[in-house]
């Protein structure tokens, strides 16, 4: 359906309506959206007749939420709620008093917000209430006619003051702001009474069922009708047939002329019922597809069940202590120079909170006393590694505080030559960064470990367990909220260890694969040992960067289960203008190999123009062998809480973020995520030499010494070149830590903990680790 026949149709003279029937006149001052150039720009918009049209007053009166390069400064204040005081003395470019004059002339005028009326104020001071050569010229044409016949109008839910106007032609949408959530409820209950004047009739419709316009309003079929009539009339009296026969064809022309009409008319309501229809068609398509690819990356090659015994007991076995390999050197190593920080995952931590079993008694559980007391699985008694390394050290809730001040850097100017381009292979200043490193990330992932040591009270193979897993694993997304600092990218060999004897945790990650950068990360717990690789490939589309992780988590329990599951779908939006955010969409699924049962978390994502009010939203469902189970369910959000409504109605928390700590800094980092970069008394000399807590331009920009930060940034650029050139020389390096598996990444765990770091760790021997960050 083409704009111009709807505009035909739609003439105001030509509508078969009364006065009453198109409404009161409505008028008010509105922001609209332009472009990302020009913002919100303040139009006059005015609804008379069904029709919604807007003018254009943007210049030397009416600023915007960002004013144009050519605006002069000092013209506009922004006030409380959106309203705007005028402060120049100038009429504004659409004469405002003469518009209001005309619509007055024509009916009662409502005027919604208080702008508009300061403006009409303003103008009459202005002119000191005398007409002016404006007021006697006519009425300058409206920059846009919005029909609410075929209009869709949506009140935003994330914002009180916005709604959208979808014209359904040619799939414009108006983005449009109120000054208040009052004035936009006004505004809402006018457009909708404007529009429910129709009856759900459609344009053509109306003009089908008696349109009369006039002479001067005629649309152009009426004008090509009676052109053709006239035509017709004066062939025919040249042929000598009477005023009778006349009469009749032209009465024929007009039936037909009515009959197109009304067939055009069902012709548009097919076809935007059709439009609708493959609109519906096209979503649930793309949701499939979406599904399909998760559970390809999960279903495929699942590995067999282990043995108990070899569930915990391939973290200690002794490795080869040479760091020398032979092939390969194409896997590990990349021509690529650039190994700089990249954004490589965004999963970190949430928080625990102590379980509540509600109604259900045979889901038994206590705070965190309980969890630990019986964590411990089958002995009861602590591992033998945590006696060894002593009472925890007293860990830091603040970073220090910076020794510069940072400078302005336009993010900008530096991104809009990456559009499209693989962010791992971009160079940026540290400013951009937050004083932790890619690997530290994984170990954000065991914030609320305690979430899996009370999984491990339940049965295995029941479905508490599985409850509380899938908790766990969306609880790494908790701390990404407001992180919009990247990660320091690792150098190859690269490592990074996290003893926590208050947790009962110890881990060890490595970078692996230079480009592209892989990470493999292995953990011990309490009766549990957890895997992972992990390879996320970003992009930048110019307002936001999407993160695609590709990789594989696996917990083995000391009971002989194994669970797998997946990383969904990150996305950094508002880059360039607005408020950035972070939001996470996709389907997680968490499968009980052992026992068949599935838990599949959906990440709602809520980016985009219209975003929802419900944000950050998860909610999940179980099946078992393949069959969905009425209950339980999840529900909750990734960065708050999560609970589950179980058979008998009765709820269970499962996990709770917890609490931000007492200075977060512009980093947002979490209370855990602030202790994973200390070096506590005394570990410095256990580290490996090759720990990132080492690394000499991540701990200049934790210590906020920006300058020192980039020129050992720059050492290291050089350094990592040399070891490049030396890898194509032949000098072929392979992880240390790690052996890779002939399984593709995303198909099931590509690298297995090879063991004997602790050993060595407790010997203070590193045989094999290469020398990464010295001189």
């Amino acid at each position: 359906m083409s704009s111009r026949r709807i505009k035909e149709a739609l003439q105001e003279p030509g509508m078969a309506t009364s006065q009453d029937a198109r409404g009161q006149i409505v008028a008010g001052i509105m922001s609209k959206w332009v472009n990302l150039g020009k913002g919100w720009r303040p139009r006059l918009f005015v609804l008379k007749g069904g029709v919604l049209r807007y003018y254009r007053i943007a210049g030397n009166h009416v600023g915007s939420y960002a004013a144009a390069p050519d605006e002069p400064e000092g013209v506009l204040d922004r006030m409380s709620e959106g309203v705007h005081k005028v402060l120049g003395p100038t009429p504004p470019k659409a004469n405002l008093h003469h518009i209001f004059e005309v619509l007055r002339s024509e009916g009662p005028l409502q005027l919604i917000g208080a702008e508009a009326g300061v403006l009409e104020e303003k103008w009459r001071r202005s002119v000191n209430g005398q007409p002016t050569q404006a007021d006697l010229e006519p009425l300058e044409d409206a920059q846009a006619e919005i029909h609410l016949q075929v209009a869709d109008v949506e009140a935003s839910q994330g914002d009180h003051c916005k709604l959208y106007i979808h014209t359904n032609i040619n799939g414009i949408t108006y983005r449009i702001k109120a000054e208040t959530a009052e004035d936009r409820r006004a505004w809402m209950e006018a457009l909708a009474g404007a529009k429910a004047k129709w009856g759900g009739r459609t344009p053509e419709v109306v003009g089908a069922l008696g349109s009369t316009p006039s002479t001067k309003e005629r649309t152009d079929q009426d004008a090509k009708l009676e052109a053709l009539q006239a035509s017709v009339r004066a062939g025919l009296r040249q042929r000598g047939a009477t005023a009778d026969v006349a009469t009749y064809v032209e009465g024929v022309l007009r039936e037909q002329h009515e009959e197109h009409r009304r067939s055009m008319a069902n012709e548009g309501d097919l076809r935007r019922a059709l439009q609708q229809y493959v609109a519906e068609l096209e979503e649930q398509r793309r949701q499939l597809e979406t599904q399909v690819v998760v559970e390809s990356q999960t279903d495929r090659r699942p590995p067999q069940p282990s043995a108990s015994a070899r569930a915990l007991d391939v973290g200690d076995a002794h490795s080869d202590d040479s760091g020398t390999t032979d092939a390969g050197n194409d896997k590990y190593y990349s021509d690529d120079e650039q190994f700089f920080e990249c954004a490589q995952s965004l999963e970190r931590p949430g928080g625990s909170g102590d379980s509540d079993s509600g109604a259900l008694a045979r889901l038994s559980t206590g705070g965190a006393d309980s969890v630990r007391a019986s964590s411990a699985v089958s002995t009861g008694e602590e591992s033998d590694w945590i006696k060894k390394e002593g009472p925890p050290p007293q860990r830091r809730d603040r970073l220090p505080k910076p020794q510069q001040a940072e400078k302005s850097v336009s993010l900008w100017s530096i991104l809009k030559e990456v559009v499209g381009k693989d962010l791992t292979r971009v160079c940026l200043p540290v400013y951009f960064n937050e004083p932790l490193s890619a690997l530290q990330k994984l170990a954000e992932e065991l914030e609320y470990s305690e979430v899996i040591d009370q999984a491990m009270t339940h049965p295995a193979g029941s479905l508490e367990r599985l409850l509380y897993i899938s908790a766990f694993a969306v609880s790494g997304y908790s701390g990404t909220a407001q992180r919009t600092s990247k990660p320091f990218n690792p150098l190859l060999g690269e490592t990074y260890e996290l003893v926590c004897q208050e947790k009962g945790v110890r881990m060890l990650a490595e970078k692996v694969v230079h480009h592209p950068t892989i990470i493999a990360g292995h953990c011990q717990g309490r009766g549990w040992s957890l895997d992972a690789d992990s390879d996320v490939r970003s992009k930048f589309w110019g307002r936001s960067i999407e993160l695609t992780p590709v990789g594989t988590v696996r917990l083995r329990t000391e009971d002989g289960e194994e669970y797998l599951w997946n990383k969904v779908t990150s996305t950094i939006g508002n880059l360039i203008l607005g408020k950035i955010y972070i939001d996470h969409g996709g389907i997680m699924k968490v499968r009980n190999v052992t026992a068949g049962l599935t838990a599949k978390m959906n990440f709602k994502e809520s980016g985009g123009l219209l975003r929802s009010r419900e944000q950050h939203v998860v909610q999940g469902t179980i099946e078992k062998n393949g069959q969905r189970l009425a209950k339980p369910t999840i529900s909750g959000k990734w960065d708050e809480s999560l609970t589950a409504e179980l058979e008998n109605g009765g709820h269970l928390q499962l996990w709770q973020r917890n609490p931000p700590p007492p200075d977060p800094t512009r980093y947002n980092l979490t209370g855990w995520a602030i202790k994973l970069n200390e070096l506590t008394d005394g570990l410095e000399g256990k580290l490996a030499p090759t720990d990132c807590r080492l690394r000499p331009d991540q701990r200049a920009t934790e210590l906020g010494n920006y300058d020192e930060a980039n020129k050992q940034k720059l050492r290291l650029e050089t350094k990592q070149r040399a070891a490049r050139k030396a890898a194509d020389a032949g000098e072929t390096m392979k992880p240390r830590w790690f052996t890779p598996k002939d399984i593709p990444m995303g198909e099931g765990l590509a690298y297995e903990y090879a063991g004997g770091y602790w050993e060595q760790r407790a010997r203070k021997e590193w045989t094999g680790c290469r020398d990464i960050f010295g001189d």
